[in-house]
Formats: structure tokens, C-alpha cells, sequence
């Protein structure tokens, strides 16, 4: 039981992706993460991890469904280009299982194109 357990966990854990939607700000690298970083609280979502070094911010999971569950998380990247340009990286990934009897682990996360294309624009948005 305690593996399942740990299998579980695991599965939960944020995973790099590869996809989602890139662009470009005029912005110092700095200012762009700090405002990133706003705009993901003020959308009222949870931070999991943010490391200024590493250039990543990643949110909680949001878990909607009953039995069968998606699990929704916003996964930002950026690259310092030179001092006034950044590079930013936005995958929201989607995760299912099932939960019935007893918890399934999480499969493997999967970007949604569409709404990494939304979340990006509004990231845009945020930095004008």
C-alpha cells in the first residue's frame, strides 16, 4: 500500500514538457519574472515552484472531475536573451485518473495547445 501510495505522489509531481507557446518581451529579465509572478497570483493560481536562477515558475495542480479526474498546471519558462529582451516559455499540461475503488497515479502530462495559446496571451497582456 505504501508504494501505491508513493507511486501516486510521484505521478503528481511536475514534469518537463516539451510545446506550448513562445514569444518575446522588451522587458529585463528580472521585471518580466516578477510580473509573471503577479499575474499567476492575481489569476488566483497556486505557485509550486518559482526559481528566479533556474527561470521557472510552475503552479499547483488544479484537480476538476469526480471520478475520473484532470489535473490542470501552468508551467512558465524564461530565457534571459540580452538585458532587455526575454524569452518566455507557457505549457499549461493536463494530467487524467481515475478515482475510484482506489487512487490511479496521474498519466503523463500532456500540453493543451489551446489553452497554452490563452494563457500565453494573457501572460502578454499582463507585461504591456
Amino acid at each position: 500500500k505504501a508504494r501505491r501510495e508513493a507511486a501516486v505522489e510521484e505521478s503528481a509531481k511536475p514534469k518537463s514538457v516539451v510545446g506550448g507557446e513562445e514569444f518575446q518581451v522588451q522587458k529585463s529579465y528580472e521585471a518580466t519574472y516578477d510580473a509573471i509572478l503577479n499575474f499567476l497570483k492575481r489569476s488566483d493560481y497556486n505557485i509550486d515552484s518559482a526559481n528566479k536562477e533556474v527561470g521557472q515558475l510552475i503552479t499547483a495542480m488544479t484537480i476538476t472531475g469526480g471520478y475520473s479526474q484532470t489535473g490542470t498546471r501552468v508551467q512558465v519558462t524564461l530565457i534571459k536573451d540580452i538585458d532587455a529582451t526575454t524569452t518566455v516559455k507557457v505549457a499549461v499540461t493536463e494530467q487524467k485518473r481515475k478515482k475510484l475503488l482506489q487512487t490511479e497515479p496521474w498519466s503523463a502530462p500532456k500540453v493543451n495547445d489551446k489553452e497554452s495559446a490563452k494563457t500565453a496571451d494573457q501572460i502578454k497582456a499582463a507585461l504591456q
